[in-house]
């Protein structure tokens, strides 16, 4: 076989066999696809958004020319469904989000939302009650949070963590556990605020 018949083949083989190695998964792919899996397993939705950096390092916020920045983030945001009981109404569910501070630190006088809350995190939508025993819960679910959380929200619709996924399946398990936590800590809330509602009403109908 001849020398040019020899570079022929081997030119020919890499042709056929250099698409395929393109196509073939990075070791990143196969995680997140692990992780998204488990998610889907725990009940979980995830989808990867492009968000405003709550909390951006020092540098990301100007350029070196002193232009003023707008840095983002790209995330996944790993919701679980919020379902209410039929007795339930959406308008009685808090809306709110807390964000996790990687860079800034909480000031000597921190805005009284978050005084009570976990170190390291600060309200940016208050939305729950700012009581003792509400915001000792919502801490307790933070301080389960896993490495690599931006930030964490809950609505009417659903309980939510944007994720750099960062970990194994294990952290997916720890998120759906803070999750389950928040939303029965979301329901709770809403109930009280229902009955609440219900209260007010019956005073005013008995003047």
């Amino acid at each position: 076989m001849t020398t040019t018949v020899i570079i022929i083949i081997a030119v020919t083989i890499a042709l056929v066999v250099g698409p395929l190695l393109w196509l073939r998964p990075s070791p990143r792919d196969r995680q997140l696809e692990r992780l998204r899996g488990r998610a889907r397993a725990c009940g979980l939705n995830v989808s990867v958004r492009e968000i405003k950096d709550p909390d951006p390092d020092a540098s990301a916020r100007v350029s070196s020319g002193g232009k003023p920045r707008n840095p983002t983030l790209y995330v996944a945001l790993y919701e679980m469904p919020l379902r209410l009981p039929g007795r339930l109404e959406a308008r009685h569910v808090p809306s709110w989000e807390v964000v996790r501070l990687r860079h800034a630190r909480q000031s000597p006088i921190e805005d009284e939302a978050s005084a009570h809350l976990l170190s390291g995190w600060r309200f940016e939508r208050p939305g729950l009650p700012l009581v003792e025993d509400v915001i000792g819960r919502l801490s307790a679910q933070l301080d389960r949070a896993p490495r690599g959380t931006i930030k964490i929200e809950g609505d009417s619709s659903n309980l939510g963590l944007y994720w750099q996924e960062r970990g194994d399946e294990g952290e997916v398990d720890a998120i759906a556990k803070l999750l389950q936590g928040l939303q029965e800590l979301q329901l709770e809330v809403t109930r009280a605020a229902a009955r609440d509602e219900a209260l007010r009403r019956q005073a005013e109908d008995e003047r």
